[in-house]
């Protein structure tokens, strides 16, 4: 089962490639920069993404782990 932060960057992956082709796009329209030029920039936020996505596991056996509720929660009884 994937991790949190793996589902998180799953979940991320459709918005920001839509925000990377609305960016590219816009600089065509905008400045004359041409898409033909610019849309590798498309595939490598796919990589960026996806390189997030895998290592999540990682970053998250990583971190230290927080406090517990249960222990909060029996320290004010």
């Amino acid at each position: 089962m994937p991790s949190r932060l793996a589902q998180l960057m799953g979940a991320l992956r459709g918005p920001v490639m839509l925000m990377t082709l609305g960016l590219l796009l816009w600089l065509w329209q905008a400045h004359g920069v041409r898409f033909r030029l610019t849309w590798p920039l498309l595939v490598i936020a796919f990589g960026v993404m996806k390189l997030l996505e895998a290592l999540a596991p990682r970053l998250e056996a990583q971190r230290p782990p927080g406090p517990s509720s249960s222990g909060l929660r029996g320290a004010g009884q």
